[in-house]
């Protein structure tokens, strides 16, 4: 029997059990017994059990990684149609690999979730979608950050860091540089807007509105280019 069918007759069993469910609090309810049954029969059962482990022997300068952000934090993933709470995550953005950390904080092993598997997953207030349809020769593809801006439109943001050599003190060390790769979804296809051009094409009644957001926010693009895009497009659709 699937992990998944498991999980829903015990579901099942457990809620009646407990009688914990109601109108107003059934998807809090839901989240907290999910979590329940997920580490009481313990992460060696899930359905991402086979993920390889994730090995980083990286020598690096100070303050730099290969990992979106270097802590892991609580989130979700949605697995093979399942969705599981609470999990420590954390995402390597380098190899675009996302990365479990067992509940057990003895256990040292940390994985390599299978991307394939994966249909998005959220860490903190940030959601992330795997872009599978996404063509490799033209887009990066894999897990995207996904902002929805309204209608039909969504900003996906690819967040990936370039690896470079560097030395200090006769010690070879590895650079990490952040690069960002920006995709709107609009009229049913996915669109590189790399540059002003690109947006102005695709939201040609606001050239004025474009060209005036740049200029007044050139030190956030240049600091913060994932907020400097989302707020650009949030501006041109108001």
């Amino acid at each position: 029997m699937k992990n998944h069918q498991q999980k829903t007759i015990f579901l099942v069993l457990f809620g009646l059990f407990l009688n914990i469910y109601s109108t107003q609090s059934q998807t809090n309810d839901d989240i907290i017994v999910y979590n329940w049954f997920d580490k009481n029969l313990g992460l060696e059962s899930l359905d991402f059990k086979n993920g390889l482990a994730h090995l980083n022997f990286d020598k690096t300068a100070t303050n730099q990684n290969r990992y979106l952000t270097d802590e892991f934090r609580k989130g979700s993933i949605s697995y093979n149609e399942q969705i599981y709470f609470d999990l420590f995550l954390k995402y390597d953005i380098h190899s675009d690999e996302l990365v479990l950390r067992p509940y057990d904080e003895a256990n040292t092993t940390k994985i390599n979730l299978i991307k394939d598997n994966i249909k998005s997953f959220s860490i903190g207030n940030e959601k992330f979608t795997n872009l599978k349809e996404l063509n490799p020769t033209v887009l990066k593809g894999g897990y995207y950050e996904e902002v929805l801006i309204g209608k039909n439109i969504t900003l996906y943001i690819k967040y990936y860091k370039e690896k470079k050599k560097s030395s200090k003190d006769e010690i070879n060390l590895i650079d990490y540089v952040p690069k960002y790769e920006f995709v709107l979804f609009k009229e049913n296809r996915y669109n590189l807007i790399s540059e002003k051009k690109e947006i102005i094409t695709l939201f040609p009644d606001s050239k004025r509105k474009i060209n005036d957001f740049y200029l007044m926010n050139r030190d956030l693009r240049k600091e913060n280019p994932p907020l400097f895009m989302k707020n650009l497009i949030k501006y041109i659709n108001n």
